[in-house]
């Protein structure tokens, strides 16, 4: 894999891990690692034995969300310029959304504004109980739209709704009643859940797991163009029909067979 400046990537037993690497900004996003998220994403190894992508954040914070330093030197831009640096953010939560693997969001210290687009745009998203999390965008005279849809999508709460109205902080435990994240752990628990869930997606089919995170995604952003009785059963049997269905299937029936 390429080398980043702004993120770490490791690929070890059917896990691969991105890790933003901003310390010293608190991981905040700007344009350089907005490029480096797509980078990667578009070459994730998903042929080569990929189960799970986990993604983290070095040091105190999970993401502080945009650079507003980096933001600062973009205020000339025009609104189309603008817009085409918009679509390279709002690309990279589509590219994480789809990505078809398990994704888990790791989180810890503080994430705020963009970096809750990541969060929801995740599988399965895990926060330290003393995580903080604020979606900031309108102290700055902003709107969260880039990060809406994928948030929205994950949890449609009145509370979540008037965190992005007010941008007023809430804890993990408010994140956790209210649909953005899935696991409350304690510091040393991180690995062991991970090793929990992929120890499940070890005993499935990945094929049929790429198959139903998009049918998922799909329904969610409604994608699909055609009858949906008629794709979900030619899907289906497409799905049926495959070599590695064939396989799992008659494999199956032997293990029945050899108990019986």
């Amino acid at each position: 894999m390429t080398q980043y400046k702004n993120i770490l990537t490791h690929f070890h037993q059917g896990v691969f891990t991105i890790t933003l690497n901003r310390e010293e900004k608190r991981n905040a996003i700007d344009e350089q690692t907005m490029d480096e998220l797509q980078d990667v994403l578009k070459n994730i190894p998903v042929n080569k034995g990929l189960r799970m992508a986990v993604m983290r954040g070095k040091g105190k914070d999970f993401c502080a969300g945009a650079d507003l330093d980096w933001m600062r030197t973009t205020q000339d831009m025009s609104e189309e310029q603008l817009s085409r640096q918009n679509m390279k953010l709002q690309k990279v939560f589509e590219l994480w959304f789809d990505l078809p693997v398990f994704t888990v969001a790791v989180l810890h210290g503080h994430v705020v504004g963009g970096a809750i687009g990541l969060v929801a745009a995740s599988d399965l998203v895990v926060a330290r109980r003393e995580t903080r999390f604020r979606f900031s965008e309108v102290t700055l005279g902003l709107v969260p739209a880039t990060i809406s849809p994928f948030v929205l999508q994950r949890t449609s709460s009145r509370f979540v709704r008037n965190a992005m109205l007010t941008a007023m902080p809430f804890r993990t435990d408010k994140a956790h009643e209210h649909g953005l994240v899935d696991v409350v752990m304690d510091a040393s628990e991180d690995q062991s859940i991970i090793d929990d869930y992929l120890e499940a997606l070890n005993k499935t089919g990945t094929d049929a797991v790429s198959e139903t995170k998009k049918l998922c995604n799909d329904l969610i952003f409604n994608r699909i163009d055609e009858p949906l009785d008629l794709y979900t059963a030619a899907l289906l049997a497409r799905v049926r029909k495959s070599d590695a269905a064939a396989q799992r299937i008659a494999g199956f029936f032997q293990s029945i067979e050899k108990k019986g």
